[in-house]
């Protein structure tokens, strides 16, 4: 680490100008030989303007100001002045990609897009031996087996944990009942009452279907989808091994066909979007996360708003017909990809910042500012045991019932769900913008798919053509292009 180090802040300004572009300081960045050390970390380089800039969630912007300016005020000696912005954290890694000279130093994405920051040379790895200490003491074993990205055939640390994040469930408790909201079956049962339908999504992209997609069986938790499992954190790495044609898988697809079907059972959200729905009681439910909670609580209000697990469904005897994996009754949960959205040091940051990018953001990522930022922007923490500070909060009456809940729920269903496995861009692309969602979203409204032009999938509702649904949906994953042609005998591994 420490040779990496020595390595890194020799090189880092070529690199970037090799891969982000020309970063305008050039060789003032290097000093002079044999000058005197400089008591002034910043008078090592005439680029370094003294400032350390910060990315973090629109949300949580004015929270992370307060925070960095007591930190400066506390600290005499960290030698610079911070300015935290608010961004859209789900576009930031586009932006950066884009323009990495315009970048803050610090910046926050979701881990997701750790591999092709780091692919395309616009992240610095941490390597501070106490920060890395601090990441592997507090976080789950899931986060740390995604935050880790490689350089020349060394994993290094690239992003730093401090809000977590899964899908869990609104509703309308005007219309649900507490008991309603734990299953799929109550949840239609209230829309019946109400003649709406049961539940909807804030989108139809991988990330929200991820629902039924990775949902569980409850008795061991167990699901036969693999999403890239054993990929290399390397561009152009082993893209490892990819799973979508089980039978739990095939049943749960038919499961929500019919459920869909249902005059009373799912819904994709209408052109007016999920807020009309939910809040003109087109619906009694929705699945959606923490970021969504300001908008469910303006459309039924907070005295209505209820959050829970995502609900339990049981197997139909029409779900499971000519499938041995699987029996009517069996019960499934639905599923979460469980995040966690982290600091990363931008790799344009000039080098003498280095140190003291690396203090603050162990300072930011602490229990302490974690537990801040939930009291005060709701803000779930990363770190393992958060559940109990949680509780705490409530019980001392610091968090509402709602709040509470909000941070409750996706601690309890990170428990059944799995960290977004795209530890390179590539494979990041491939789950999400090759078509994959179309076609599963094709496969729920039993339509062809495509439904113009060259039709390789003709029908999507009899048990061949849910099949042959998944295994292009696992092709398209496995390979970012459709296949020519389904092979007479669909083989297990696309």
């Amino acid at each position: 680490m420490k040779k990496f180090l020595a390595f890194l802040l020799a090189m880092l300004m070529v690199l970037s100008l090799a891969a982000c572009g020309d970063s305008g300081s050039g060789d003032s960045n290097k000093g002079s030989e044999g000058a005197e050390p400089a008591s002034d970390p910043k008078a090592k380089d005439p680029n370094d303007d003294g400032v350390i800039r910060v990315w973090v969630g629109e949300e949580s912007a004015e929270f992370y100001q307060k925070i960095c300016d007591q930190y400066v005020a506390d600290h005499p000696d960290f030698g610079y002045t911070i300015v935290v912005k608010g961004m859209d954290t789900g576009s930031v890694a586009g932006t950066i990609s884009q323009d990495p000279q315009a970048a803050a130093d610090i910046y926050t994405v979701a881990h997701d897009n750790i591999g092709k920051l780091a692919s395309t040379m616009c992240a610095k790895p941490f390597t501070d031996q106490a920060l890395i200490d601090q990441v592997l003491a507090d976080n789950p074993d899931s986060f740390k087996t995604v935050i880790y990205s490689t350089y020349e055939g060394e994993s290094y640390l690239y992003g730093v944990p401090y809000i977590s994040q899964a899908l869990f469930l609104y509703y309308n408790k005007d219309l649900v009942t507490e008991e309603q909201a734990k299953t799929f079956e109550g949840l239609k049962e209230a829309a019946a009452a109400a003649n709406c339908k049961a539940i909807t999504v804030t989108g139809d992209d991988g990330f929200n279907m991820s629902f039924a997609l990775l949902a569980r069986k409850v008795s061991d938790h167990s699901t036969t989808v693999k999403l890239f499992e054993g990929a290399e954190p390397v561009s152009g790495g082993s893209k490892g091994v990819s799973n979508c044609q089980g039978d739990d898988t095939i049943a749960i697809v038919r499961w929500l066909q019919d459920y869909a079907a249902d005059p009373n059972g799912f819904k994709w959200a209408s052109s007016d979007g999920w807020e009309a729905d939910f809040r003109n009681k087109g619906v009694v439910s929705v699945i959606g996360g923490a970021w969504h909670y300001n908008s469910a609580k303006a459309s039924v209000g907070e005295a209505n708003l209820g959050i829970a697990l995502i609900p339990t469904f049981k197997l139909t005897d029409a779900a499971v017909e000519g499938l041995s994996g699987v029996k009517a009754g069996d019960e499934f949960r639905g599923g979460t990809f469980a995040d966690c959205k982290c600091f990363m040091i931008n790799l344009n940051s000039v080098p003498s910042k280095y140190e003291e990018e690396q203090e603050l953001v162990m300072y930011l990522s602490s229990k302490e500012v974690q537990n801040a930022s939930y009291l005060e922007v709701m803000n779930v923490p990363a770190y393992l045991g958060a559940a109990d500070f949680i509780k705490q909060c409530y019980e001392e009456g610091k968090v509402t019932e709602s709040e509470y809940s909000l941070a409750a729920m996706q601690v309890g269903m990170a428990e059944w769900g799995i960290p977004q496995p795209f530890l390179t861009g590539t494979l990041n692309t491939y789950y999400y913008s090759k078509n994959g969602p179309a076609v599963f979203r094709a496969m729920i409204d039993k339509t062809a798919y495509p439904t113009t032009g060259d039709q390789i999938l003709t029908e999507t509702e009899s048990l061949d053509g849910i099949r042959k649904g998944l295994y292009l949906i696992e092709y398209l994953w496995m390979h970012g292009v459709a296949p020519k042609e389904f092979p007479a005998t669909l083989p297990t591994v696309a």
